[in-house]
């Protein structure tokens, strides 16, 4: 007699057990950076119908051909070799410091399928970064596809660095 309640025990044990299991092993990351509703590090949107070209003459003989060109310092790692984002802010940032901190407003840089930079245009354009921006993105070519960067200088830049 004990023998029969006990193996309907044991099967309701089996039973709830292996239900259990699958629940105790479940694991979750959250692995993405979720904006936190604070507006202090994020810059404003451009929304006035994208940003002014500018006429550079990339697609002119001032520049070397793109096959011509050496291979700049767009280059990435083994698994992703094109770094255009990271290019294009650090040539950028530099360009700012060597204006003196003057400029303000959107950057955009267009990348062609061939890996030559199409395309530059800016918000409120200054000669001295623009020059500058030319003579890094007219000169080198990358391990790239299309794609297109958008950098914010940022707004009342007014010189010199670090002042703010």
């Amino acid at each position: 007699m004990k023998t029969r309640m006990v193996t309907p025990l044991v099967l309701l044990a089996a039973a709830l057990g292996a239900s259990i299991v699958p629940l105790a092993c479940t694991r979750h990351a959250d692995i993405r950076d979720e904006p936190d509703g604070s507006i202090l590090d994020r810059p404003p949107t451009f929304d006035a119908g994208g940003i002014p070209e500018l006429d550079s003459g990339l697609g002119s003989d001032a520049y070397p051909l793109c096959n011509d060109r050496p291979t700049g310092e767009c280059v990435g790692s083994n698994d992703f070799p094109c770094a255009f984002e990271d290019w294009v802010v650090a040539t950028a940032e530099a360009c700012q410091e060597a204006s003196g901190c003057t400029t303000n407003g959107w950057l955009e840089v267009r990348m062609g399928p061939n890996g030559c930079v199409e395309m530059v245009g800016m918000e409120e354009p200054n000669d001295a970064v623009v020059a500058c921006l030319l003579a890094e993105v007219g000169t080198v070519k990358c391990p790239c596809g299309e794609g297109i960067s958008k950098y914010y200088f940022g707004a009342g830049n007014a010189g010199p660095c670090g002042s703010k």
